[in-house]
Parts: C-alpha cells; sequence; structure tokens
C-alpha cells in the first residue's frame, strides 16, 4: 500500500510543479453520493448463486484537475480521482451477472493499481484512477492529442451503433461522460465545416480508427472505420439534418469478425414542443442480438470488448426533459425492448444549490420478468426479459466545484 501511495503522491507532486511553471487553470470536484439497489432474484437459483435481495453503496469522491498552456500552443491537461466505497448488504450475493455488460476492451497502456486499499469482504474499498494525461499541440493544419483522454463517436443519443470504445451502459444516469484512454489523435479541418479525425488506441487492446464528417448543404454527414487487435471492424455511416420544426438523425454500421457479423442502425428525431420540454425520440435495430437475450450474446466477441451493450434486436426509446424552475431540471427516458416487452425507465432531477454545487436524484427502474435457473451453475441461466437481471437503483448525489 505504501507503494501505490507514493505513486499517487509522485503524482500531485508533478501537478504541483507543472503549475507553478505555466499559466495553469485548477479546478477540484466532489461528490459525495448513495446509491440503494434492489437485485432481482432469480427463480430456481441455489444460494450460492442468487444475488443479494439488497444493498447500499456511500460513495465520496475527489477529484482534481489540471489544464496548463506551456506555450502558445502547447497544452497539457490532467485530471487524478480518490473514490472511497462504503457497503451494506443483505449478505455477500453474487453479482456476476449484474447488467451483464460485457467485460470491455483494455485501452490503458500503462496505470495506476486501481485499488489502494480494502478490507478483508471488499465492503469498504479506496480507489484512484489517472482519468486524463495529455499534451495537445495545436498549429494552423490541425491538432494532435497524446495521452489519456476521453474518446466518443455517433450521433444518437441512447445506442450509436459506432459508438464502440467503451460506450456508457444502459442504465449509467450520466451517459456523456468516457473513462480516459490511452490515443493518439490528430484533427485536420476539411474546408470550413469538415474534419478529418485520425487515431491509435492503445493497451492490452488496440484500436486504430479514421473519421470523417462535412457539411453538405443543411445536412451533416459523418462516416466512420475502424479496427479493433485486426479482428473486429467496423464501417459506420451517419447523417443528421431538419425536416420542418423536427431534428432528425440516422446512423448505420456494419460490425463484423471472425466469430460474427452484422448490421446496426439507429433512426431518432427530437423537437422542443410546450415552449420548453425537449422530447426525442428513437429506434435502434442491432443485427448482434437475438430476439430473446441469452448468456451466450454477452459471451460473443464484440460484447467481451464492451463494443456493444444491449442484448436484443429491436429497441424503442423516449427521451423527455424540462427546467421546472430556474433551478430544477427534470429528465426522463423510458426504453423498451420490443422483442420481449421489457421496459427500462431512467429518470433524473437535478437541483442547482448554489452557482457551484448541486444535488441530483436519479433513479433506474427496470419493468421486466426475472430470469429463472433450471440447474446449479450458470449456464442454466433463462433470460425471460433483457431487463430481468437489471437491478432497481435509486441514487442520491451532492456535488460541488472549485
Amino acid at each position: 500500500m505504501f507503494v501505490k501511495a507514493l505513486r499517487s503522491l509522485t503524482l500531485i507532486t508533478a501537478m504541483l510543479a507543472v503549475s507553478a511553471q505555466a499559466d495553469v487553470f485548477t479546478w477540484t470536484d466532489i461528490t459525495l453520493g448513495s446509491d440503494a439497489y434492489g437485485y432481482p432474484q432469480i427463480s430456481g437459483a441455489s444460494s450460492a448463486l442468487q444475488p443479494p435481495e439488497w444493498a447500499i453503496d456511500q460513495r465520496a469522491e475527489v477529484r482534481w484537475n489540471l489544464s496548463a498552456s506551456l506555450t502558445p500552443d502547447l497544452e497539457f491537461g490532467l485530471h487524478y480521482g480518490l473514490a472511497q466505497r462504503w457497503r451494506l448488504a443483505q449478505d455477500d450475493g453474487n453479482l456476476s451477472f449484474d447488467g451483464l455488460d460485457g467485460t470491455g476492451a483494455d485501452y490503458r497502456w500503462q496505470d495506476l493499481d486501481t485499488e489502494l486499499y480494502s478490507n478483508d469482504d471488499d465492503s469498504l474499498v479506496l480507489e484512484q484512477n489517472l482519468d486524463r494525461l495529455y499534451f495537445l499541440w495545436l498549429n494552423d493544419q490541425g491538432d494532435l492529442s497524446v495521452g489519456r483522454q476521453a474518446i466518443s463517436f455517433g450521433l444518437s443519443q441512447q445506442f450509436s451503433p459506432v459508438d464502440v470504445v467503451l460506450p456508457a451502459n444502459i442504465g449509467a444516469a450520466e451517459r456523456s461522460y468516457r473513462p480516459g484512454v490511452d490515443a493518439v489523435r490528430w484533427l485536420q479541418p476539411l474546408g470550413q465545416l469538415g474534419e478529418l479525425d485520425i487515431g491509435w488506441v492503445f493497451g492490452e487492446d488496440q484500436l486504430a480508427f479514421v473519421r470523417t464528417y462535412n457539411q453538405v448543404s443543411a445536412l451533416t454527414l459523418e462516416f466512420t472505420a475502424l479496427t479493433v487487435n485486426g479482428d473486429y471492424h467496423l464501417f459506420g455511416f451517419g447523417s443528421q439534418g431538419t425536416a420542418g420544426t423536427w431534428g432528425w438523425w440516422q446512423e448505420i454500421a456494419w460490425l463484423g469478425s471472425d466469430e460474427n457479423q452484422g448490421a446496426r442502425f439507429t433512426l431518432g428525431a427530437d423537437q422542443q414542443v410546450l415552449n420548453d420540454v425537449y422530447i426525442a425520440l428513437e429506434y435502434h435495430f442491432n443485427g448482434l442480438g437475438e430476439r430473446q437475450a441469452s448468456l451466450e450474446t454477452w459471451q460473443s466477441g464484440f460484447y467481451r470488448k464492451g463494443m456493444v451493450i444491449p442484448a436484443g434486436r429491436h429497441y424503442a426509446s423516449l427521451i423527455a426533459s424540462k427546467p421546472m424552475n430556474p433551478l430544477l431540471y427534470a429528465q426522463g427516458a423510458l426504453l423498451t425492448n420490443l422483442g420481449d416487452g421489457g421496459l427500462l425507465l431512467n429518470a433524473m432531477l437535478d437541483y442547482s444549490l448554489t452557482d457551484n454545487s448541486r444535488l441530483d436524484i436519479s433513479a433506474s427502474l427496470p419493468i421486466a420478468e426475472s430470469a429463472t435457473m433450471e440447474g446449479s451453475d450458470m449456464t442454466t441461466l433463462q433470460l425471460k426479459d433483457e431487463f430481468g437481471v437489471y437491478p432497481t437503483r435509486i441514487s442520491v448525489n451532492w456535488s460541488t466545484v472549485f
């Protein structure tokens, strides 16, 4: 533990050294929160394979952020965070299929040890995360970024066929956040409104991509091609525009490997109604999924690498948001798997306490039939609804920045 702490102290010292020699902007994010979970019980499962009926997580997080202009055309950024979690649960339980998301690719070449401390039963954990560490070189021909940074693609709001670099989970309260990955990225302007985006993401897994977008009349067109480890390939096309008072977007991508292949497609539209209510509708087709989700789906290559999240084939979603008053903002999203009829309701209230602090309350409620188990191991798990293994979650978070 001493060595882990020494590495963290060295990192913070380096931050202070940079800030003393450059034009620097620093800020600190602090979050205190609690999550309450209700886990669906698996009919027929033994006590060893049954998840706990409930659990409560208490969290405390602090994140130090630094942005420094080393020269007029060279910037440096660093975000480092510590997080403490304490869990109280009905019992230890089995959480190996909690949400059944893929494990995800490893896109960090070198990293700090995540866990700084844990007690015997892992109910109390202290973790660290070096989430950003990059240099950004700005010039007339384009921008070159090297180091740990966030990378995301796509136009869609719920499921983007080309958003495959650690996409957000289905029930994530903050879908715009992406963990930092180690990458070299070149962004070059194409004309007045276009851009060429070329990059290499490296770690235990490797991803190379090229993306370009441009404005053609009133349409925005986007092309994406990428490959992961030379084994998983994607070619995508997207466009967005307006039709009357509606905005619209579409994305289509072909994903292929030696193991499986298929197309994914999303069509969406949004509009402002009743003066201040924003609504968005989306339909998503997932050619890699199945009409009836199963464990085998999540165990295939694109799911193991975290490139694809949903396990079904046809989805519809409705998102609505409204400012209730100058301080209170509300948002809700309803997602349905059209193949099995399962529903997932996500809702959030965001209340501004002061200019730099806020209180968030969010909930994720699956409305679906629970899974069953016909034997003594996980291979006998039968999913009736995809969302039937998702927990009910209620979260309360206070955060501030200074």
